[in-house]
């Protein structure tokens, strides 16, 4: 659990690892170098599972992540968010899945996604498919099927070191880069057991919409291989049209006219137009698909 200035929230987020059923299990927190308090609360908790990590300044998540694969003993890994939480069984029911099924080196849960500061905004489960084998995964994070946050992922530790653990420059979608390099050194799997919570908040990494176009133009250059491939557009075209909706319904001109001028600078005005309209269209049925269920 990499955390940083969270004081109001790590505790709530390390108790639900605490209330597992099960019982056997290291708990790193590694504090990025907090500056509120955090360090404090979590030296408070009394738990003999838990482990505190305090780096002396503030490396970035992905670095903090590292530091805590670096130093677990476990075979398995997974992690939290400092603000997120685990259902009671999560570990449970995890240890069960990687035990019967031995081939498998990466896994990713489904999740609750709550938003507590909305108020008449329901819980949504965001259910994902049951999915063996890496081109099953894989077309289901292509076309949006798979939601692949990094609290949903259970990795195998020798997996995670051979795939370079997280890439320490990437500020966003780390999740999905890790998965993709997963995929190249072992075996990936999804499932519909919804065993976690995630928390949607204002400050997310998610709602800064400023860099956001950065972020999605540096995976697909990292990765030229899997998005050159024809099913990957899905998911690139959604990645387009999400973005810059979200753009124009929070009122951002500039940066609208500004992103969309990357874009087609980027693949041209036809290629760009097919992109969005299919975009559009696969972002809009979801919505109803979400609205109905």
């Amino acid at each position: 659990m990499p955390v940083y200035n969270r004081a109001d929230v790590v505790r709530r987020s390390v108790e639900s690892v605490l209330r597992q059923s099960f019982r056997d299990f290291e708990l790193l927190v590694i504090d990025d170098g907090s500056r509120d308090g955090t360090t404090e609360a979590v030296r408070a908790i009394a738990d003999p599972r838990l482990k505190l990590i305090a780096l002396e300044r503030n490396f970035g998540g992905n670095a903090a992540r590292n530091r805590g694969i670096r130093d677990s003993r476990a075979e398995l890994l997974t992690f939290l968010d400092s603000d997120d939480e685990f259902l009671p069984d999560r570990l449970a029911e995890t240890v069960q899945y990687f035990a019967g099924h031995p081939t498998v080196d990466l896994l990713v849960d489904a999740c609750i996604k709550r938003w507590p500061e909305a108020r008449g905004k329901c819980d949504f489960v965001r259910r994902n498919p049951d999915l063996l084998g890496n081109e099953a995964v894989l077309a289901a994070l292509f076309d949006r099927r798979l939601f692949k946050a990094t609290p949903g992922i259970t990795v195998r530790r020798d997996a995670a070191i051979r795939a370079g653990l997280f890439d320490e420059k990437l500020g966003r979608r780390q999740d999905y880069d890790f998965i993709l390099r997963v995929a190249k050194v072992g075996n990936l799997a999804s499932r519909g057991t919804v065993s976690w919570v995630k928390m949607n908040s204002a400050d997310a990494i998610s709602s800064d919409v400023d860099r956001a176009l950065g972020a999605i133009f540096d995976l697909w250059d990292r990765h030229p291989d899997h998005f050159a491939r024809l099913n990957a557009r899905t998911g690139m075209a959604d990645d387009l049209a999400r973005h810059l909706v979200k753009l124009a319904k929070r009122g951002k001109r500039n940066l609208l006219f500004r992103d969309a001028r990357s874009v087609i600078g980027r693949f041209g005005a036809v290629s760009v137009s097919a992109m969005l309209l299919g975009g559009l269209r696969t972002f809009l049925s979801r919505k109803v698909r979400r609205h109905l269920s």
